[in-house]
């Protein structure tokens, strides 16, 4: 029942390529299944993040034989040197001391506050598949129906159906952020949402709030909305009753550029 969320921290040139850091995880997933990648939803997500000079790729997993089977490739690579379309090395790698790094069980995800409202950092472009198109817009019930989805899929315990009717009438408390561009690909274009959002379930019982939180915790791991796994819908929580400074309110550029829409000269 493990979930973990594995971070290699890279030092090289330039930015990681996109394609590059996602071939190299799925070089190491084809190794262990070659069908792996092809499941749905998907077992795993991935992440790129960082800035000048210190990097990092990032993979979550859901399932704990996932977990034991693709973790020693990834401690494997400590100190050697990857292409990720330029030379790279791995610094280290790590499951915890990293900010987006972690390792939990689904029991654990029911512990702590159960309380009604839930902050949460989209990280990097988020958005929902609507009628062939890309939707950027951070909604309640398609932020939960997207990780209940994935949660029904690989948990022990499943979602309570009743619930579908909690997200319904869910609000947002506080929302910044913006739309920005994805960066194009062979199968993906159009925009997406970086940003934080507040979620509130007004009159919550004990078991929506306890739900709402758990499924929270588990956006970490599994990340929200179409093509997590590669790298879109990166999410963490934050603690929507501290007062937020002007920097931390800010999405991270950083982390969410390196699958955003490049500017044009002049931009």
């Amino acid at each position: 029942m493990i979930l973990a969320a594995i971070v290699l921290t890279l030092e090289g040139p330039a930015r990681p390529d996109p394609d590059g850091w996602r071939g190299l995880v799925y070089g190491l997933l084809k190794q262990i299944d070659p069908e792996l990648h092809n499941a749905q939803p998907n077992p795993f997500s991935l992440g790129l993040g960082g800035r000048e000079g210190v990097w990092w790729v990032r993979v979550g997993l859901l399932q704990e034989d996932l977990y034991a089977r693709l973790s020693p490739h990834l401690f494997g690579l400590l100190g050697q040197q990857v292409r990720l379309k330029a030379p790279f090395l791995v610094k280290a790698v790590l499951q915890e001391e990293h900010p987006w790094a972690g390792v939990s069980s689904y029991p654990r995800l029911f512990q702590g506050q159960a309380a009604p409202s839930l902050g949460l950092q989209f990280a990097s472009p988020t958005f929902f598949r609507r009628k062939g198109n890309s939707y950027p817009l951070p909604e309640p019930r398609l932020v939960f129906e997207s990780l209940t989805q994935r949660w029904n899929a690989f948990a022990p315990v499943k979602v309570p159906e009743e619930l579908a009717e909690s997200w319904e009438r869910m609000t947002i408390a506080r929302f910044q952020g913006q739309t920005q561009a994805i960066r194009p690909n062979a199968d993906e274009r159009g925009v997406g949402f970086v940003g934080r959002v507040v979620y509130h379930l007004p009159a919550a019982t004990a078991t929506e709030a306890q739900w709402m939180q758990a499924l929270g915790r588990f956006a970490f791991f599994a990340g929200v909305g179409a093509k997590t796994s590669l790298g879109f819908g990166r999410v963490r929580g934050f603690d929507p009753m501290r007062k937020e400074e002007a920097a931390d309110a800010r999405p991270e550029a950083e982390d969410s550029a390196s699958l955003a829409e490049p500017k044009g000269p002049g931009a």
